[in-house]
């Protein structure tokens, strides 16, 4: 999307040479700019559309409207003024940048990377371009294709905190582990309170089983942003695999205040209750789980193992060989080996 620098007013092509009304359609486009970065975006929408009425065809008023109806939630509505916008000026970038990002919102994955790949064909150095286009490939799981985004970005903004902590997400992605954690100390380093490059520096430590560096970067994260829940389950994660299950708890039962509904935070508490013998406990939060999320493979093949131990044994056999009769994995794979060893 646009930054604040790319959404003033240069004039539209096809209006040059239109004088006062030239130069008044700049000036409401400009006042538009100034009330959206306020956040009034009733007062930017009428001088957006006042520049419009003087100059039907100033594109980046066009562009402008397209980003604040985005803003919104409109994105059917924006992408139109993008494409209006780009009938006028073919080669404007942020428009590009703009039309990807929706398009992709709406689920248009192909479309939203055809867009962005036009933005960085007229515009090498758009790096708003080059993250988005890096956060697509990512999502699609195209790891190369991101990483090669992202280096693309950090030719032209070498600084930049985030794009270091995106790339180095898809180079752990790659498990090139030792190369990732390099950059994320970069990223770090470059914005020493930037929480999300913490967290994805402790996530990677992890990663390498270097458990106690771990634990005190993801703490880091977390003295940045205490809600931030992946963190968070990181950290139980680490605290579990260094055999601390009390302090484990704790933070997971902290992830359940902030989001009661996390069925991972849920489910690891489930087991940790039965690795206690606290098997009615257990019971309760896998039965949560599994009104929301009835064919949860876990919570249901855990669920079979506390009834077995409650010596709920019919029930257990039921669920178990359901388990074991349906597409090989983790799960099934499980059931099987339980029901042989019983």
């Amino acid at each position: 999307m646009d930054k604040p620098k790319d959404l003033l007013s240069n004039q539209s092509p096809k209006a040059q040479g239109n004088g006062g009304e030239n130069v008044a359609a700049r000036d409401h486009n400009n006042r538009g700019v100034l009330l959206q970065m306020n956040g009034d975006l009733e007062g930017a929408r009428a001088e957006y559309f006042m520049a419009l009425e003087i100059d039907p065809e100033n594109a980046t008023a066009l562009n402008n409207l397209g980003f604040l109806i985005a803003q919104e939630g409109r994105l059917e509505e924006a992408i139109r003024y993008y494409q209006r916008t780009l009938e006028i000026d073919p080669n404007r970038t942020m428009a590009w940048t703009n039309l990807g990002n929706a398009r992709a919102a709406l689920g248009d994955m192909n479309g939203g990377i055809e867009a962005l790949r036009r933005a960085v064909e007229l515009d090498p150095r758009n790096v708003l371009a080059w993250d988005n286009l890096g956060r697509l490939m990512m999502a699609l799981g195209q790891l190369s294709e991101a990483e090669t985004a992202w280096h693309k970005a950090l030719e032209v903004a070498p600084t930049e905190a985030y794009l270091h902590t995106a790339l180095g997400t898809v180079v752990a992605a790659q498990q090139r582990l030792p190369e990732a954690i390099e950059i994320l100390q970069e990223a770090v380093r470059l914005d020493p309170n930037s929480a999300k490059a913490w967290a994805q520096l402790g996530i990677v430590l992890f990663m390498r089983q270097d458990l106690g560096s771990a634990a005190d970067v993801l703490r880091r994260a977390l003295a940045f942003a205490p809600e931030d829940v992946s963190a968070r389950h990181h950290l139980s994660m680490v605290l579990l695999a260094r055999g601390e299950q009390e302090a484990a708890a704790k933070e997971l039962e902290r992830i359940l205040v902030l989001d009661p509904d996390n069925v991972p935070a849920q489910l690891d508490l489930a087991i940790h209750s039965l690795s206690r013998g606290q098997l009615e406990d257990a019971l309760r939060r896998l039965d949560a789980v599994l009104k929301e999320h009835v064919a949860d493979e876990r919570a249901r093949f855990y669920r079979a193992v506390v009834l077995d131990q409650l010596n709920r044994k019919e029930e257990a056999t039921e669920i178990l060989e359901v388990l074991a009769q349906e597409t090989p994995g983790k799960y099934s794979e499980r059931a099987r080996r339980y029901l042989k060893e019983r």
